[in-house]
């Protein structure tokens, strides 16, 4: 029994483990075999918990649970399913056991590392404490408040602090750890690469009569255009670091960060645009001043956009019928504005403790399909103000405040790379509330904990990149 474990642990602790799972995450996806999957992610993420000394490859586990669910199995009325697959009494229960699993493994892993003097306390742990408390409280004096408000609010405190305690204590932090994150966040950006490949390919109603193209039926049955959009911009750094990690075949990922911004931009997703566009000049940025051979590199990115050019002159028709349905109603925002005025009104009114999570959003349009997700106002501030009140706006600006210092106490390029995809998620939650979406929480938690963990300066954390 010993050989098998010692052998799951060197292969879960291998760079091969993301891509079995991106095999294995296609294969479920396309045969609707859910369960399947999610008992995969529920055992290894268990295993890794309890067995593995270095927990890092946890970030592969929580990377693809974002693109789990199937289009034949998923509840999302952008779908159209309004299927009621995992309402299902005996799929709800092996949901339920699953994830009892897993966080079993979580806890476990958190007391023993606090039992050994793994976790060590620091400010952000204290900031995430009063921040968990004050999410739980959410709403709490409001009219017509209800309990799920303190349900949904416990859920984030437990993905935001406890997670959080988990991760810190289990993961090494060593010259593997920032690769293996990379190499996690490629493989999912390949995945999802292919998905929307073959969305354009097979989708019959995605293309217009007038050679444009219909966003809104640019879904999968984990999420529509927005949340591909956000996987493919939260991918960019990962690009970045491996092309700056390797020499040999480093040019490869710089060519890949040039498909991973078109396929941003093929996403249809305004807000993939706007923020991944930032996030590709930030990355191409530093791929230009520090990795070797920077006219190659710039030959790359040259030849890119030579390339765009081109394509949008021959196909400029096509490019103007997309160009407007983008900008269609743009300062509104697909409702936002509304939304934002909203929140600001619902702050007004309940300036302490805020409004609560669940309450009716008509300009939301509830793409997620799940009850226990509530409508959001697609902007992570001012969610806060309207849900929680000053009371969880305050201790959330103080832990981006910690986090910031964090940084700036141990700068250095694999750190560099951790703050700019928790950057790239933050500022696309700016525009839609990816950060409380729970899935995309689990992976931000990590990220956060690896961050703060590698701040000590120990020599271990400055790795030499491979020339």
């Amino acid at each position: 029994m010993q050989r098998v474990i010692d052998a799951l642990r060197v292969f879960v602790g291998s760079n091969y483990f993301p891509f079995v799972t991106a095999v294995i995450t296609l294969f479920c996806y396309y045969m609707a075999l859910d369960l399947v999957l999610i008992w995969y992610i529920a055992l290894v993420g268990a295993f890794i918990f309890i067995f593995m000394r270095d927990t890092t490859p946890l970030i592969t586990v929580f990377l693809f649970m974002n693109i789990m669910i199937s289009m034949g199995n998923s509840p999302t009325h952008a779908a159209g399913n309004d299927n009621d697959y995992f309402f299902q009494t005996p799929v709800l229960a092996q949901i339920g056991v699953a994830v009892g699993l897993f966080a079993a493994g979580g806890i476990y892993r958190a007391v023993v590392d606090i039992k050994n003097g793994n976790f060590k306390v620091s400010p952000t742990f204290f900031g995430l404490c009063v921040f968990a408390v004050c999410l739980v409280l959410n709403g709490v004096l409001s009219d017509g408040y209800s309990p799920m408000n303190a349900v949904y609010g416990f859920i984030l405190a437990f993905l935001f602090l406890g997670l959080f305690v988990a991760c810190f204590g289990s993961v090494t932090i060593n010259g593997h750890t920032y690769e293996r994150i990379a190499w996690a966040f490629f493989a999912l950006s390949v995945c999802v690469v292919i998905e929307l490949i073959v969305a354009y390919c097979t989708y019959d109603k995605l293309w217009t009569s007038t050679g444009g193209i219909d966003r809104n039926q640019l879904y999968f049955g984990w999420g529509i255009y927005n949340t591909i959009g956000m996987l493919f911009t939260v991918s960019m750094p990962s690009a970045a670091y491996l092309a700056r990690r390797y020499r040999r075949g480093g040019h490869f990922f710089t060519a890949y960060l040039v498909v991973l911004l078109v396929c941003a931009f093929l996403s249809m997703s305004r807000q993939a645009m706007l923020c991944g566009s930032l996030v590709f000049l930030i990355c191409a940025a530093w791929i230009l001043i520090k990795c070797p051979e920077r006219w190659l590199n710039a030959a790359i990115f040259v030849g890119s956009a030579l390339i765009a050019v081109i394509v949008l002159a021959v196909k400029r028709e096509w490019f103007g019928g997309v160009a407007s349905m983008l900008f269609e109603n743009f300062f509104y925002g697909s409702g936002r504005s509304t939304l934002y005025e909203n929140a600001i009104q619902t702050f007004m009114a309940n300036p302490v403790f805020g409004d609560g999570f669940y309450r009716d959003l008509a300009e939301d349009p509830g793409a997620v399909g799940v009850p226990l997700v509530p409508d959001m106002y697609h902007n992570t501030i001012l969610e806060l103000m309207a849900v929680g009140g000053l009371v969880a706006t305050i201790p959330y600006v103080i832990h981006r405040v910690h986090t910031v210092i964090s940084f700036i106490k141990n700068p250095n390029e694999n750190r560099f790379y951790v703050a700019l995809t928790l950057f790239a998620l933050l500022i696309l939650s700016l525009l839609d509330n990816h950060i409380f979406y729970i899935l995309p929480t689990l992976f931000y938690t990590f990220l956060t904990a690896v961050l703060i963990k590698s701040e000590t300066g120990n020599e271990s954390v400055l790795v030499d990149f491979k020339r």
